[in-house]
């Protein structure tokens, strides 16, 4: 432990460009929103027809809520498809679509705010360079391709963070743990948002093919009561608020993490990029290493009166083998942090 162990990120390869659709770039190139005050001009006229303030900023939560309620009270869902919205006259000025899916109505009004535009500017528009390079190939077919990932050891300051399991599992977060981080109330917010957890798909939702769905965090709600346990979480491809009892405890699965890059190909969650993914593994990684070590040991008295009944001594795990007292007590400070990526280097390799 006298060397500072360095992170492990995967990232995409990809050559002069974001790996966005092309449908996507083409839309966000050919149409620029007009912004009054803090919201698009085409949201704010919605708002302002309906009754609602617009001198204060409503948030993108609530304005979500408020679209449910005007979908419901003029009766715009799809009569075959009850997850369609029919988009009317307002509504088709604010999407540009004929139909929409009801839970994407929070994802998609991301870039009619102000205060986004310079992140959705980042992950959806070309630099100079990459225009002109874009010129040159004009008329040529376009195919989708998958790219290539790499392993890096440095941070790029301007990459995507590849959507695999090795990436997201840094940042993922089991009910159990966030149980756990519920104590300390003040940290609370700082750690979970941003981060990932699991829950149950939506059963109506008939498209969806796994029985869980990875979703990022990206807001707290306060339930009724004072007491702090009535939280519940915002999250993203899911139109209810979500408690933390509806929360899975187990680790997801390669199919969950694939679908998950999904979402992110057609834009329906925002592409993460490597340093905001380093900045959330700083801030999670002692916690997370303590869970998982605490699940290890509570785990291993049962594997030893197991592999003695059978006399089967090989089935202790490999990894266990490796925690000494040392490696528990540098948990408390600097330690944890390169034990968590020197044990997940370490499965990797027993894994491979």
């Amino acid at each position: 432990m006298d060397e500072k162990a360095e992170p492990v990120f995967w990232l995409e390869e990809y050559s002069g460009k974001p790996p966005t659709s092309v449908s996507l770039k083409r839309k966000a190139r050919s149409k620029k929103l007009e912004f009054v005050g803090w919201g698009s001009k085409s949201l704010i006229e919605f708002l302002d027809s309906i009754g609602k303030d617009t001198t204060k900023q409503i948030s993108q939560h609530d304005v979500t809520d408020i679209i449910g309620k005007y979908v419901n009270e003029n009766n715009l869902l799809h009569p075959a498809k009850k997850k369609r919205v029919l988009c009317d006259e307002r509504l088709h000025s604010i999407f540009g679509r004929k139909t929409i899916s009801r839970i994407k109505v929070y994802d998609l009004l991301e870039t009619h705010y102000a205060e986004n535009q310079d992140a959705w500017d980042d992950a959806f528009f070309f630099s100079s360079e990459e225009e002109n390079l874009c010129e040159e190939q004009k008329g040529l077919s376009l195919e989708r391709k998958t790219y290539p990932k790499k392993k890096v050891f440095e941070t790029p300051k301007s990459c995507f963070a590849a959507i695999v399991p090795d990436n997201i599992k840094l940042v993922y977060l089991k009910k159990s743990l966030v149980l756990d981080l519920l104590k300390d109330f003040e940290s609370f917010e700082a750690k979970v948002v941003g981060s990932f957890v699991r829950i149950k798909s939506d059963p109506n939702y008939f498209l969806q093919k796994n029985s869980h769905l990875l979703v990022l965090v990206k807001g707290l709600k306060k339930a009724s009561g004072n007491n702090d346990n009535n939280i519940l979480l915002q999250v993203s491809n899911f139109v209810k608020d979500v408690s933390i009892s509806m929360l899975s405890d187990d680790n997801f699965s390669q199919e969950e993490c694939e679908d998950l890059h999904e979402r992110v190909k057609t834009g329906s969650l925002k592409r993460p990029t490597v340093v905001d993914l380093e900045a959330k593994t700083r801030i999670l990684h002692a916690d997370i290493t303590k869970h998982w070590l605490a699940a290890e040991l509570t785990l291993l008295p049962k594997l030893i009166d197991r592999a003695n009944e059978k006399g089967w001594r090989r089935e202790y795990p490999f990894r266990i083998l490796f925690i000494t007292c040392l490696d528990i007590y540098a948990l408390t400070n600097y330690g944890a942090y390169q034990l968590h990526f020197r044990y997940c280097d370490q499965i990797r390799k027993c894994s491979s």
